[in-house]
């Protein structure tokens, strides 16, 4: 059988003179004497049977790109097999732990694959689909050595899912006593290249002192050529494990035809090193081992700070631990809102129209009517009975039901949805591009430098020639430059979560600090309606009738409907056929009765008898299509609105959009000043086309709304800001979740970004000042390249410390 593509010739390795040794075109380890062949191409051979068999499945799924990525990018395949060792993963019982998610066209799942460590693990297990047509979609968290793979259970099984992988060399790590939470352990081989750079380096320094004393010179001259070769034994594996990595990392940016700090720190090395071979092989001196192996550890010990210091302000998964989407727990003394990290296995919630399902689940009262589209991008709604699984991620259309939690609620999870690429912004440079853009000229000028130093020092004194070209090359470190904005943000993030701002990302901050436009929804936004006296209008209803409409708007998120269902109380009614249409209403059927809730228009009344009065919202009732009165709801603003609107103003352009009628124009324009634009009955598309309108003059537009039907405008809004009561409108199309108690704090909140985008850019001042001192100093030898190297980390932290510290100062400036 022929293969449809050539994958890359074997490379040959030459051995001490007689002997020819081939490696594997699948891992590059040697292959025995008798090399496995490819019956199609000769050229081509492997080590094992196990090598062969994942090559003819890449060539003949087109994929072996995944060698061009890494020249041994395979990884060791063992060819031991055991029949039926995947059988366990067709037991429901498992796969009810396993599975994140489950329907009859989708299945998707987490599995820890510890094998992946380069980009071409990253390409390959990123293009599973071509291996396998059931495999939809497969991506990969690098930094947790995570794979989400989503599959059609019709095409294929989580058996032949784990079953590919594993012949490809990535098998899962599985541990059925550990889902949901398993801890990632980093990884040891950083220790283990700091142990062999400390015993190497201490050792060529006491090897070393004979240099260092001038009384010593006879037992130098006894000992010397001894002394240099035994440095230079203690050396390889300094240079063979320890600085292993620079080395894989400057390659493989090679590869990709990119330069990357570690480059010019891998050839100040290889200088270092080669010069001092050269003296040892020459008998001119003991080389330079002691500065060679003293560089390699004191950068590895920065490296390890750097490490530790990030895991401390991991922003982008640590955020999660303070994330407190809510949720209802019903308990005997009634409904309690509780954080979804105080929920357990056993306990029964309510979810109730639009409502994030936080946790697998099952259905115990209601009609489940779970939109999925969050998870699998389908929005067709999927009809559930009792007694069936829901799971976490769904979001219920309809009536609200009664669920009992199977398994505990992962935020890591809710998150995942939050950070949905569907729900991604349009791509915008920001400071950390511009950063990592910088850093590649950087690098250009650290190389550029470094050979000039060369070419002036070398005709005047060879020594300096080589201590200032290494010293440019260590000294040099654009990641001071891109290590700022990351934990800038990330600090200023674990201030706003503090204040009960919620953000999905770190550049959402930089983008709050451009925007130049606040727009912002009427009730339940500017409104306060916890509190809002109710009173009722028209032909007075009946106990039961009462009862009915407390059923009905029981079942609605919207800030009236719950204030409703606070002012008339509990009911035993249950509703059937339950409709919300965003803007106008809802609707169901109550013991026999059909109620509508909402709009005139939407219950057919006449809404110009009699206007509301100020700061009253108006809620129309109708019975079995009768109209039947309203309620009067007196919605006060909030109470340092008028102060925070004036703030505002002096920095902003305000609009309002809201779903109201004009009742209110006047006070609002009070409020939002001569110059807002206020729109008045406006539905969702309306605010979106609003939005857009804005976005194509070239604004930049936070939009704050409650997150019901302002959906569409959330998700368009450069920054969409959904502001809550509970917590429990978690909704993955906006940026950020405001409590609604702090949202007085909004203008101080917009100026705190700012601050932040100022700190950035110092903290890109601080970086360049020491690059530039150093360098200068480095240029005309005052430096030595293990000075450099323990210079080289020491900024890189103070940039990060700078960053953090400017932050939690702005924050204490604006009492955050």
């Amino acid at each position: 059988m022929g293969l449809p593509i050539a994958c890359p010739p074997v490379p040959l390795t030459a051995a001490p003179e007689t002997l020819t040794r081939i490696a594997c075109t699948h891992c590059g380890d040697d292959c025995p004497d008798e090399a496995i062949e490819l019956t199609s191409q000769t050229e081509l051979h492997f080590c094992c049977a196990g090598c062969k068999a994942v090559y003819e499945l890449l060539a003949a799924s087109n994929l072996c790109g995944y060698y061009r990525l890494d020249a041994q990018a395979g990884q060791r395949v063992k060819t031991v097999e055991l029949p039926g060792r995947f059988d366990y993963l067709d037991l429901e019982s498992v796969q009810s732990q396993l599975l994140a998610f489950r329907s009859p066209t989708l299945a998707r799942l987490t599995l820890s694959i510890p094998q992946m460590h380069c980009a071409s693990c990253i390409w390959l297990l990123e293009n599973l689909f071509k291996l396998n047509a059931g495999i939809r979609e497969s991506r990969v968290n690098f930094l947790r050595k995570e794979l989400t793979v989503s599959y059609e259970p019709a095409s294929t099984s989580l058996k032949d899912v784990v079953a590919l992988l594993a012949a490809i060399n990535y098998e899962p790590q599985i541990t059925l006593a550990e889902l949901g939470a398993q801890p990632h352990a980093a990884s040891r081989t950083l220790y283990y290249q700091l142990g062999v750079a400390a015993f190497g380096f201490g050792n060529v320094m006491l090897l070393a002192f004979p240099d260092y004393f001038s009384f010593t010179e006879g037992l130098h001259d006894a000992f010397g050529r001894f002394f240099g070769w035994l440095s230079l034994l203690l050396a390889l594996p300094v240079l063979v494990v320890s600085a292993r990595s620079f080395y894989q990392s400057a390659w493989q940016g090679l590869r990709q035809r990119y330069i990357n700090l570690d480059f010019p720190i891998s050839l100040g090395l290889t200088a270092l090193f080669a010069t001092s071979v050269f003296e040892v092989l020459t008998q001119r001196g003991p080389g330079y081992f002691d500065s060679f192996t003293g560089l390699v550890f004191f950068m590895l010990i920065g490296k390890w700070v750097q490490q530790h210091s990030y895991d401390a302000l991991r922003f982008d998964r640590d955020f999660t631990s303070y994330f407190p989407v809510a949720v209802t727990l019903l308990t005997k003394a009634g409904e309690q809102s509780v954080s979804v990290k105080e929920l357990l296995a056993g306990q029964r919630i309510r979810v109730r129209h639009q409502e994030i399902i936080p946790a697998d689940a099952v259905l115990l009262r209601g009609t489940g009517l779970i939109d999925y589209s969050f998870v699998s991008g389908e929005s067709v709604p999927v009809a559930k009975a009792v007694g069936e699984v829901v799971y976490a991620g769904g979001r219920q259309v309809g009536e609200a039901v009664e669920l009992e939690v199977v398994r505990e609620v992962s935020q890591g999870y809710l998150t995942q949805l939050w950070n949905n690429p569907a729900f991604e912004k349009e791509a915008r440079p920001t400071l950390e591009t511009y950063a990592n853009h910088v850093g590649r000229y950087f690098v250009a000028l650290t190389l550029t430098l470094a050979v000039g130093s060369v070419l002036y020092w070398y005709p005047q004194d060879p020594q300096m020639a080589l201590r200032a070209f290494t010293s440019v090359l260590i000294i040099a470190c654009p990641c001071a430059l891109s290590l700022a904005t990351p934990f800038a943000m990330g600090a200023a993030l674990r201030v706003l979560g503090r204040r009960q701002l919620y953000l999905k990302n770190a550049a959402v901050i930089e983008t709050l600090s451009r925007a130049d436009t606040l727009v912002f929804d009427k009730t339940g936004t500017l409104t306060d309606t916890h509190l809002s006296p109710v009173s009722f209008s028209g032909p007075a209803l009946s106990p039961d009738d009462a009862q009915r409409v407390a059923a009905l708007v029981s079942q609605s998120t919207h800030p009236l409907s719950q204030r409703l269902a606070a002012h008339l109380g509990p009911t035993g009614f249950t509703v059937e056929a339950y409709a919300e249409i965003p803007g106008q209403g809802i609707g169901g059927v109550v013991a026999g009765t059909r109620v509508r809730v909402g709009s005139a228009a939407f219950v057919g009344a006449n809404a110009s008898e009699t206007a509301p009065p100020e700061q009253q919202s108006r809620v129309y009732v109708a019975l079995n299509e009768q109209p039947g009165g309203c309620y009067d709801i007196r919605s006060p603003y909030r109470e340092n609105l008028p102060a925070l609107l004036r703030e505002l103003g002096q920095h902003y352009q305000l609009a309002l959009l809201t779903g109201d009628n004009a009742a209110d124009a006047t006070r609002l324009r009070q409020l939002f000043g001569a110059g807002a634009e206020l729109r008045f009955q406006q539905s969702p598309l309306d605010k979106l086309a609003y939005v857009e309108a804005l976005q194509q003059q070239g604004r930049r537009v936070v939009m704050v709304g409650d997150g019901l039907n302002d959906a569409g405008a959330l998700q368009r809004a450069d920054v969409g800001i959904a502001l809550t009561e509970t917590l429990t409108n978690f909704s993955p199309a906006c940026d950020a979740i405001l409590e609604a108690g702090s949202f007085g704090r909004l203008a101080t909140i917009l100026r705190f970004a700012r601050d932040c985008r100022f700190i950035v850019l110092a903290t890109f001042g601080l970086s360049f000042c020491y690059n530039g001192i150093g360098l200068s100093l480095a240029v005309r030898g005052l430096l030595t390249p293990i000075a450099s190297a323990i210079l080289m980390p020491i900024s890189s932290l103070s940039v990060m410390v700078f960053a953090t510290l400017l932050v939690r100062y702005a924050a204490r400036r604006r009492q955050l």
